[in-house]
């Protein structure tokens, strides 16, 4: 550790930052181990630098004036391929990510900055550079001292340690020196899960053991990487006879799941499931990059298999999402993101609105369906769901109007989130008028928590219903367990009603199931007078649809 030190005294660090107060924050703590810092202002600043001096490494941040961090290091890598390019940025978004890893940027990490974490960046990007540095030396010397060296330089920088797979950068090497019929990434679900659980011991053993298989699987077919914590690759040099189809692919992927993981002297053993996106018939200078933005995307969409191919779209995809980041926080910044009421017709009872977000945007109204899905892993949700609340209480304060509030999974583990409720229901004292609609959907891997929140909302006055109930997910033993006031029957069965004999006898099972056990029943998507008098029919307790309100921003 003090030699790397030592040797990162002397590196050339061009550090690009528009934030004073960030850049100095920032700048106390990498003068601590960089004692050759150039600082940029911003983008264009950051290139003329780069342009004009030698640097072997560089932080940079995206979002800045005159030219953003990814357009200067677009420009960068024009004319240097392979220097180290660390980001420190706020944004979260799937289109930066993406961007980023079509750049080869070596590490992304998110303000404010986890000190443990950028250690762990910057000393991994030191050791890099140390190591390449080391086997560049050791290269040109011959006697045997030197060639034992720059061999242990050689397998550090290009082999895994823990399973002596060989590593990404391996990877990376080969695609560029071949011709790959193929690559195949394999992402281990929920790996970190296991870690939790058993500890990273046998999260290591675990991994130990899945190389093997992988490497049996392999055989000569494929050569094996490991390309991350719980990554591996397939990579395919048969430029003949290619193997990874679609019959090849699902058959591997069977094998892996089916297979038995056994650790600590065959005390655990467990089944793993796997993510896998493949790449064929391409560049290979895109084949990783290809894959990276593939797995992505799978994994977004709860595929298990995907294989790449230009009419996906995928980067027309995230384009679209990163525009809708922008739109969201430009809204939220000069407050153009408000509610609109859809009232919900009832037999008897108070008088109830739902509130559903818009956004305006150049004189239109833009619906939640172009925007939310693109901002859920970004901190403007967060904004976004405390705007509504905020303005939705505002609305309803002083009236005797219930109002309902729709809430993800997401929300429910957000703590900031929940305390922001909790403070705003005791301050207006609205409990009783409240009403939270929650989703219940496979993206719930924590139903304790959900129901806990459910159980500490309805103590205090508030309302419960689930949202979407029949939309694909549902559970009957799940509502047991939440206990909630009220059940919304999904539009997708309601829709159909009055064609659809399966829909009608499935809407009527949940009624009946729901009033034995005292949950009030409402159905969405009524949409002309024949769908409300079928469902009238089933004597259900509210009625929400088009035909009934449409949602207004004044009542």
């Amino acid at each position: 550790m003090k030699e790397l030190m030592s040797f990162a005294r002397e590196l050339q660090v061009l550090y690009v930052e528009d934030n004073q107060a960030a850049r100095e924050a920032t700048l106390g703590f990498l003068e601590n181990i960089f004692h050759n810092i150039t600082v940029a202002v911003n983008g264009e600043d950051g290139l003329e630098k780069f342009q004009t001096q030698k640097f072997d490494l560089i932080l940079t941040d995206i979002n800045m004036p005159k030219m953003n961090g990814i357009e200067m290091i677009t420009k960068i890598r024009e004319i240097d391929r392979d220097i180290p390019i660390l980001i420190l940025s706020a944004y979260n978004e799937s289109g930066y990510f993406i961007e980023t890893i079509k750049q080869g940027v070596e590490g992304y990490l998110l303000k404010p900055i986890d000190l443990e974490q950028f250690i762990a960046m910057i000393n991994k990007s030191i050791e890099k550079i140390y190591l390449k540095r080391e086997i560049e030396r050791y290269q040109n010397n011959l006697e045997e001292k030197i060639k034992e060296k720059t061999q242990k330089l050689y397998k550090q920088l290009y082999f895994d340690e823990l399973t002596s797979l060989e590593n990404r950068n391996s990877l990376l090497e080969t695609i560029k020196k071949k011709t790959p019929a193929g690559l195949m990434l394999i992402d281990i679900n929920n790996f970190s899960a296991l870690n939790d659980i058993y500890g990273s011991d046998v999260g290591d053993s675990i991994l130990k053991h899945i190389s093997m298989l992988l490497t049996h699987l392999a055989s000569e077919q494929y050569k094996v990487f490991r390309v991350g914590g719980d990554q591996f690759a397939f990579l395919d040099l048969n430029e003949e006879h290619p193997t990874l189809t679609q019959k090849s692919v699902t058959e591997i992927l069977n094998k892996i799941e089916n297979a038995t993981i056994t650790a600590e002297d065959e005390m655990i053993k467990i089944n793993i499931s796997v993510t896998v996106s493949v790449v064929t018939a391409c560049e290979a200078s895109k084949m990783f990059k290809n894959a990276e933005i593939a797995l992505h995307y799978a994994k977004k969409t709860n595929q298990y298999i995907i294989f790449y191919s230009d009419a996906l779209n995928l980067e027309k995809h995230y384009k679209k999402e990163l525009d809708a980041v922008q739109m969201v926080k430009k809204a939220l910044d000069e407050d153009r993101v408000f509610p609109v009421f859809q009232k919900i017709e009832k037999y008897e009872g108070d008088e109830t609105y739902e509130c559903l977000v818009r956004i305006k945007e150049n004189g239109e109204i833009i619906s939640p369906f172009v925007f939310l899905d693109a901002i859920k892993r970004t901190k403007y949700y967060t904004e976004l769901t405390k705007v509504m609340i905020t303005k939705s209480f505002e609305k309803f304060a002083g009236t005797d109007i219930h109002f309902s509030i729709n809430l993800s999974f997401e929300d429910i583990s957000n703590k900031h989130l929940l305390s922001f409720l909790e403070e705003i229901i005791q301050e207006k004292n609205m409990a009783k008028q409240l009403i939270l609609e929650i989703v219940e959907s496979e993206s719930i891997d924590n139903f304790a928590l959900v129901k806990n929140f459910t159980k500490r909302m309805q103590s205090i006055g508030v309302s419960i219903s689930i949202d979407d109930f029949g939309s694909g997910y549902s559970n009957f033993a799940h509502i047991l367990e939440l206990n909630p006031d009220i059940i919304k029957i999904d539009g997708s069965l309601i829709k159909n009603i009055c064609e659809d004999n399966k829909s009608f006898i499935i809407v009527k099972t949940i009624i009946n199931f729901a009033k034995e056990l005292g949950i009030k029943t409402v159905v969405e998507f009524v949409h002309n007078q024949e769908v409300l008098e079928r469902t009238k029919e089933l004597s259900v307790d509210g009625y929400q649809g088009y035909f009934i309100a449409e949602p207004m921003e004044m009542i």
